[in-house]
């Protein structure tokens, strides 16, 4: 007897019966199987067992009604053989990680597969669940916290009230893009059971949650920093606000290594023979770079050198990247770095309405690089690889040098930072005061040299024990400046945070 072709005929049971209590009893007497018999088999065919097979497809054809009807929750429930709402919203929030009525508002993604080499997929990858839910759970709470905002975004009185709101409705409009490009990420992963041989999108995908997580804390970052220059009594007022991202940041550091050890069961990509194409958008993007920091610097009584520096360096660096060292991360980091740049100018634009075109000068160099990443993206699919060129696998886990080369891009966006608050504290400070940030700012480079140079020698402490000296100096600077001193002594509380993670 063939014993595939009756679970195959079970299966066909299963979807014409997919509304009634179906139990594991009825399904196995139905092909005239014992339950025990009949359990083993369906496992060993589909790659699962048999009640959280049909739970799957209930839930299913339950999340596609919730999109493209108007039927009321407990109508759905009752159709797919739950006797209560309750019931099938434990159930569907178990499956999915958010709820019926969360997933109805924002329509997120429920995977089941449908063929016996996507079940066989499903099975081989199985974390994909878990995956799916954790993803849904961060685009509810990102999606939920811009909501929140928006109600929020009026706490403070008067005057105050319309100068928050704009940057309230900013940071609001940031996390519905963080909530869309997460929406995105979810969606491939929900295809990794069709297209178990798409080996870039494995790679991509943990580069964009990672992301995803690293610009969450770079938003909470930015919302500390801006209310830490606030008067106190709006600092209070917009602290629940401020609350929910931090509550944010923290939530969306999902569980990136079981994330990266599903993906390293399979063969890593590579990069090679980037075309004349790519060189000219390379070097067009340079152009633009060196264009917006030219502009930016043509006058020097504005507060905005930190940004043209950071623009000219950025450009420098393109600049001497050979085609070779070249790859969609490196260009991809080259651009989040421009993303935060671009940031703090939009916050700048608040603060200085009138200098919005001068700022503004950023978008081209943003676009040219943006197509520059997308060319090597969309040429990356042609010329993958599961090899690097020693014939070696390339891991997606994080690496001692990866360690140190985050610790080095996270010195980086402090720096900027620091040299922003000291532009603008301009004659505030005393010529004491003003030597002691340029030996931090050394200080703090130096940090950064020694975490790009480092390897899996390196000691730790070195760079700890500077990035410890730097936060006392910020301290004593922000304590002599009183209520000036609280960004600086807010982003010295945050060099002082990489130091303990070293220690």
């Amino acid at each position: 007897m063939d014993h595939t072709n009756l679970i195959f005929r079970s299966l066909t049971d299963i979807e014409e019966n997919i509304h009634e209590k179906l139990t594991v009893e009825s399904l196995a007497a139905s092909i005239h199987l014992s339950k025990f018999h009949y359990q083993r088999m369906f496992r060993e065919a589909v790659g699962d067992s048999v009640m959280r097979y049909v739970t799957r497809r209930k839930l299913s054809l339950a999340a596609k009604d919730l999109a493209e009807t108007d039927d009321s929750i407990l109508e759905i429930a009752l159709k797919y053989g739950y006797d209560s709402h309750e019931g099938f919203t434990r159930s569907f929030r178990a499956h999915t990680g958010v709820s019926p009525k969360e997933y109805r508002k924002y329509h997120l993604s429920i995977n089941s597969p449908q063929t016996q080499k996507e079940r066989n997929a499903m099975f081989y990858s199985k974390t994909t669940d878990e995956i799916i839910q954790t993803l849904n759970n961060m685009i509810v709470q990102i999606k939920e916290t811009a909501a929140y905002t928006r109600q929020s975004k009026a706490t403070a009185e008067g005057d105050a009230a319309a100068f928050y709101s704009g940057f309230w409705e900013a940071i609001a409009a940031n996390a519905d893009v963080l909530g869309d490009e997460l929406a995105m990420v979810l969606n491939r992963v929900s295809d990794i059971p069709r297209r178990p041989d798409e080996i870039s999108a494995r790679f991509l995908i943990v580069k964009a949650i990672e992301d995803t997580a690293f610009k969450a804390n770079i938003m909470a970052f930015q919302i500390r920093l801006f209310l830490a220059r606030a008067k106190p009594e709006h600092r209070a007022a917009y602290e629940p606000i401020c609350g929910k991202y931090v509550d944010l940041a923290r939530n969306v550091q999902i569980k990136v290594s079981k994330i990266v050890e599903f993906f390293n069961e399979l063969s890593s990509l590579i990069f090679q023979d980037m075309r004349k194409n790519g060189t000219r958008k390379l070097q067009d993007a340079i152009a633009a770079g060196n264009m917006a920091a030219r502009k930016l610097s043509e006058d020097a009584t504005l507060p905005y050198r930190y940004i043209a520096d950071e623009i000219d360096e950025i450009t420098k660096e393109l600049s001497s990247l050979s085609l070779e060292d070249i790859s969609i991360s490196v260009l991809e980091d080259y651009l989040f770095r421009l993303d935060i740049i671009a940031s703090a100018a939009d916050l700048d634009i608040l603060r200085m309405p009138a200098h919005k075109p001068l700022l503004e000068g950023i978008q081209p160099f943003k676009k040219q690089l943006e197509e520059a990443v997308s060319f090597f993206q969309n040429l990356s699919e042609d010329v993958i690889g599961g090899m690097t060129k020693s014939g070696q696998e390339i891991p997606l886990d994080r690496t001692t040098g990866k360690k140190y080369s985050d610790l080095a891009f996270q010195n980086k966006i402090l720096l900027f930072y620091l040299k922003g608050e000291i532009q603008k504290l301009g004659e505030k400070l005393s010529p004491e005061q003003k030597a002691g940030f340029d030996n931090i700012c050394k200080k703090m480079n130096l940090a950064i040299q020694l975490a790009n140079c480092a390897g899996d020698e390196t000691s730790p402490w070195e760079i700890a024990e500077i990035l410890q000296w730097v936060y006392r100096e910020l301290t004593t600077i922000a304590d002599s400046l009183g209520l000036y001193g609280s960004p600086i002594r807010f982003i010295g509380e945050e060099i002082m945070h990489l130091a303990n993670h070293l220690s």
